[in-house]
């Protein structure tokens, strides 16, 4: 798991939000914090889309490579996802949705997986996709990317018995991996079979896909362009999230590195940019008190946790991770870490998201505070006034923040709080050390993302080293069932288990926000905002 800042910029978003579809198997509900960022604003669906113009994007630096499968970072997603394409797509909804492939079809007890292919797609070189281009990219997925590793255990075999069908035999029932072939980061991309035989499992150099846009240009620390793909043929449906139909309506995208946060957000008010992300949550007030600009939220988002160690020192106690969490009152906390209400919520115990939303179980014990039954749950576990070692940092403000108001609330229930701050990088390497520390806080991806590479608190072997037999059984079960619900009640029981075993304090949900032009139209708040169905109106 890699963890999140403000504004989060993940290198693996192991919190994809994914769920499988309704036509692979079910798809996601909205929770209590509506999740309307994620389609176009109601202005930009009654204006008429135009064709034309380039659109300019500033973004925090370069991708370190334009190889879409063979990085996690966020700007190697965000920046090649128009022109590779992979099986399916991630709908509005949550919903599993094709775009290569034309469906997915299991069968054998649910060892067997044929995923048909379209017939009319044309790479950027001009050469037709075949089942040949998809059994190589499918296979080279599954050596690079992190999913496609997670997979791979379960896959015995990947061909192609006709040009335009994939067939995958598992050795054991994987019911996520269509929803491990919907994710946009180190996306399962569709290349030609003669790229990836020239270039191996080395980044390639040269880049084709099928994407509304091809590859123009690259002029690394000063731009990258994209262009139309006339030849592009889009699916026939609904444009939603990620999937449905993706329309090239500019001629042009020209992504700009600028890390600088001040530049970003001056060429934004100057006109300079069209799009920015990465704005971090003191620039908001600015970013809305400019006329031409408006902004738009990313909800649901990420959460913040404090991490109990339960394998070393005083947490390995239940009694006072329990202590621990009723002395906690997380709206004064959230205030300090995350300042206006626009950029967090209190509203839900649940630790998934649309399809694994669950605003109940949990909900008797998260964020109830009592300081009284705290003390008799110290005084239960003969607590003696050893300090809480508690990592932190000032690198993310809002981790220092948050942790500070904490601290006064655990002293007024009785704990001594030896709060250690440190740089980002000394708490990584010192939280894997469970004798030197009982907790530190982050940021994680709110969905139950995607097994086996999901939030960091399910796996055992994470710093906070959660274990039971019991957790081990439901996740089986959620990764293996071909039924979303299935799936959800496995997850509901993982959150049961979550809460009883008082593994971590799940906070509150924080968001992220993109600033653009009053002129950019269509724009899809998603956690990697694609350039497609955007156009530039007056």
């Amino acid at each position: 798991m890699v963890d999140s800042k403000v504004p989060r910029r993940r290198l693996l978003r192991t919190g994809l939000f994914l769920g499988a579809g309704a036509a692979l198997g079910g798809g996601w509900m909205t929770g209590p914090e509506k999740t309307a960022g994620l389609l176009p604003t109601a202005a930009a669906a009654s204006m008429t889309p135009v064709k034309g113009g380039t659109l300019k994007v500033a973004q925090v630096g370069d991708p370190p490579t334009l190889d879409i499968m063979a990085s996690t970072a966020d700007v190697v997603t965000n920046d090649t996802q128009a022109i590779f394409e992979g099986f399916f797509a991630l709908d509005a909804n949550g919903n599993a949705q094709p775009v290569l492939a034309t469906g997915a079809q299991w069968s054998n007890g649910n060892l067997t997986l044929t995923l048909p292919l379209r017939t009319n797609v044309l790479f950027h070189n001009g050469a037709q996709m075949t089942a040949a281009d998809a059994a190589a990219s499918f296979q080279r997925w599954l050596r690079l990317a992190p999913l496609g590793q997670s997979a791979a255990s379960a896959v015995k075999e990947v061909s192609a018995p006709d040009s335009h069908t994939l067939v995958v035999q598992l050795s054991r029932p994987l019911g996520l991996l269509p929803v491990y072939l919907a994710s946009a980061n180190a996306m399962a991309a569709v290349m030609p079979r003669s790229i990836l035989e020239k270039y191996g499992d080395k980044p390639v150099q040269e880049y084709i896909g099928t994407g509304p846009y091809m590859f123009k240009e690259w002029k690394p620390d000063a731009y990258l362009r994209l262009v139309r793909w006339d030849k592009y043929a889009p699916v026939r449906q609904a444009a939603s999230g990620y999937a449905g139909q993706r329309i090239a309506y500019v001629d042009q995208v020209t992504i700009f590195p600028v890390p600088d946060v001040n530049t970003r957000l001056a060429g934004m008010k100057s006109g300079e940019y069209d799009l920015a992300f990465s704005v971090p949550p003191d620039q908001y007030a600015q970013a809305k008190a400019t006329p031409t600009l408006r902004v738009a939220f990313l909800k649901p988002s990420e959460w913040f946790i404090f991490n109990l160690n339960k394998k070393g020192r005083m947490f390995t106690d239940l009694k006072m991770r329990q202590a621990f969490r009723k002395a906690l009152d997380h709206r004064p906390i959230m205030e300090a870490a995350f300042g206006p209400q626009e950029f967090w919520s209190i509203a839900s115990p649940t630790i998934g998201y649309l399809a694994y939303q669950d605003d109940k179980t949990g909900a008797d014990v998260f964020n109830h505070q009592d300081i009284p039954g705290a003390k008799e749950l110290l005084k239960q576990a003969n607590y003696n006034g050893q300090p809480l070692v508690w990592l932190t940092t000032k690198n993310y403000d809002y981790m220092y923040k948050g942790a500070l108001v904490a601290k006064s609330q655990l002293e007024a229930a009785g704990f001594k709080v030896d709060l250690q701050v440190m740089d980002w990088a000394t708490l990584v390497q010192r939280r894997g050390q469970p004798d030197v520390y009982d907790v530190f806080q982050t940021g994680m991806g709110g969905a139950p993302a995607i097994p086996p590479a999901m939030d960091a608190f399910v796996v055992d072997k994470w710093p906070g080293w959660w274990s039971n037999p019991k957790k081990d059984e439901a996740m089986q079960k959620f990764e293996g069932s071909v039924s979303l619900a299935d799936r959800k009640a496995a997850w509901s029981e993982v959150q049961r288990l979550f809460y009883e075993d008082a593994v971590a304090i799940k906070v509150g949900d924080f968001y992220d926000y993109f600033i653009m032009q009053n002129k950019v139209q269509g724009f899809t708040a998603v956690d990697f905002p694609p350039y497609w169905n955007i156009w530039l109106g007056s």
